[in-house]
């Protein structure tokens, strides 16, 4: 088992709290040019956010893909292991969504916003979760990053047999009934209007064409 593999436990027990990292995203946005494009990729663990950028990123020129569980992941899990927490449950305390949660997603969107130049296509995935929910982020990130353009797509999440399939065969916890109350405080939390939503129970091939033809912002 990887160590992003076990990201996502604590969701079921936590209570959300996205405005520290709404702000924290606001802060570190930055400008882009007028040719170069962010595209967040969000999502549920499991439903094929890495699989879809890594086969855009082959597809498309001027493309940069930047994994936000690559990136930050291992800082989040040190950060439970160090707090005494099991290393499946990084998410279920107030000190993680106030203050570990702002510094895990405002990093990678910093390295997004520094590569949008030229043309290029810059992939952010992530789950992103409660921030889905909340329009002031993303239309705030919209004005912040102009004039580069900002595209978000959302990946819902498949059959529930057939998403805890993914999540095994990826080393991540499936038990029941863990598994039903994870899926179930995740697939409940509402997505930003503005977002292309692409269901993930198809071909990686028919998911990509998809996102390909998602309509300019």
């Amino acid at each position: 088992m990887t160590d992003v593999a076990r990201l996502g436990g604590g969701y079921a027990e936590s209570s959300p709290d996205p405005g520290p990292t709404v702000e924290a995203l606001l802060r570190a946005a930055r400008s882009g040019e007028a040719g170069a494009c962010l595209t967040v990729i969000a999502g549920p663990p499991g439903v094929g956010k890495s699989a879809l950028a890594a086969r855009l990123v082959e597809q498309l020129p001027h493309s940069f893909w930047i994994d936000k569980d690559t990136v930050a992941g291992g800082f989040v899990l040190q950060a439970a292991r160090d707090a005494g927490l099991a290393a499946d449950c990084p998410y279920g305390t107030p000190h993680y969504w106030q203050v570990l949660r702002p510094l895990e997603y405002a990093g990678p969107l910093s390295l997004a916003c520094a590569n949008l130049v030229g043309k290029r296509l810059v992939l952010l995935s992530g789950g992103w979760g409660p921030e889905l929910s909340v329009p002031a982020l993303w239309e705030g990130l919209r004005e912040r990053l102009a004039p580069a353009r900002l595209r978000v797509l959302h990946l819902d999440a498949p059959p529930l047999e057939v998403w805890r399939s993914r999540l095994a065969g990826r080393g991540s916890r499936s038990d029941s009934p863990w598994f039903e109350e994870f899926a179930a405080a995740l697939t409940r939390l509402p997505v930003w209007e503005g977002a292309l939503r692409l269901a993930t129970d198809r071909p990686l091939c028919d998911l990509a064409q998809d996102a390909r033809r998602a309509p300019d912002p």
